[in-house]
């Protein structure tokens, strides 16, 4: 016998569970009440469902979109910021419009409402909007998706570039590594400095991950938070499974004992009272804020030091497909433009060898 399976969608604001044994009966459940709540109208004579009977209204579209075929196929954490963008700032502009009525003016107006919003922020916010559009588009419903436009611009007048520490800056957080009090801190640090992973990727390392022999860490699991609550998955992308080079002087810094090391299943940076459960959102806010009381970190986010990473390897000599591999970016492009970047230093080694010209 099938298992049930139950998911939550709201419809026209209302909360339901939908039950079935198959995903087809959780859309039979959805369609059901969707009826009743007079957004998708009845079958006709012959049981179909007719696309001129979907509503046109935006925000009811968006709960497809969102329900049908975001629920459950999307990490949780993309899920939660779906929904916030879509309840902060698309619904409240578009929500009761009819997408028929939907122009390109119209999204570049409400673009330009966002402004003083980062260019990413902006570029996530526009993607729901694109997204749900297209549902409406695929139905039938319009004749192709006004937020596609080639006209559209982002507005934003906000960079948020994340500049890596300088060499300098990289060298003295180096020098202070024993002034962090707390070992597990000072591991998370030391990760942090010398390995090109995301902060998630360092949650999710297990003791059996971590081959001294090889001198390799294996990454097959991150930790991620979704409304404060704690999210044991995959790496963010399929390159994200990978192996990292543990360098001698980190293998120093994590100093793990022969205890350690026999309980595989023991997270690296764990709960105090349980050494298989990762840091909690709370625990890992309070790492972090008694790192910035013990050292300088000038000012910088832990993904800082995955852009200072990869800059000082490229400026070292590895190859960029090497180091593409090793920090488990999925496009060379994204790694060439966001990551690696020219600081003063690199101008300087340029002057002198163009003074030997």
């Amino acid at each position: 016998m099938s298992a049930k399976l139950k998911q939550r969608a709201v419809i026209n604001g209302k909360v339901f569970w939908l039950t079935g044994s198959t995903q087809q009966e959780l859309f039979q459940s959805y369609l059901s009440h969707a009826i009743t709540e007079g957004v998708v109208v009845p079958p006709d004579e012959n049981g179909q469902h007719r696309k001129d009977g979907l509503s046109t209204r935006f925000s009811d579209i968006a709960e497809r979109w969102f329900t049908l075929y975001k629920v459950g196929k999307v990490r949780e954490t993309t899920l939660t910021g779906y929904e916030s963008y879509l309840k902060r700032h698309v619904l409240p502009y578009f929500g009761e419009m009819d997408v028929r009525d939907i122009s390109i003016d119209d999204v570049q107006l409400f673009l330009n409402s966002k402004e003083s919003l980062s260019k990413k922020t902006i570029d996530e916010i526009w993607l729901v909007v694109r997204m749900v559009l297209d549902v409406a588009f695929e139905d039938g419903l319009i004749p192709s998706n006004p937020s596609k436009s080639k006209r559209l611009r982002n507005p934003s007048k906000k960079k948020s570039t994340r500049l890596p520490l300088t060499t300098k800056e990289a060298e003295d957080i180096e020098a202070h590594l024993p002034d962090i009090p707390k070992l597990l801190d000072r591991r998370y640090v030391a990760l942090l400095l010398y390995c090109p992973a995301r902060s998630e990727d360092i949650r999710g390392i297990r003791m059996k991950d971590i081959d001294p022999h090889k001198m390799l860490i294996r990454i097959e699991r991150s930790v991620t938070y979704a409304k404060a609550k704690t999210i044991i998955g995959d790496p963010k992308t399929e390159a994200g499974f990978r192996h990292m080079l543990m360098l001698p002087k980190l293998w120093d810094v994590l100093a793990l004992t022969p205890e350690e090391m026999h309980d595989p299943d023991a997270y690296l940076l764990h709960m105090r009272d349980d050494t298989h459960q990762p840091l909690t959102f709370q625990a890992n806010r309070r790492l972090w804020e008694r790192v910035c009381a013990a050292i300088n970190v000038y000012g910088k986010t832990p993904h800082c030091f995955r852009h200072t990473f990869a800059t000082r390897a490229y400026r070292a000599g590895v190859s960029e497909k090497t180091l593409q591999s090793m920090g488990g970016w999925a496009d060379l492009k994204t790694m060439q433009n966001v990551y690696i970047h020219t600081q003063e230093e690199d101008l300087e080694n340029a002057r002198r060898l163009l003074t030997l010209l």
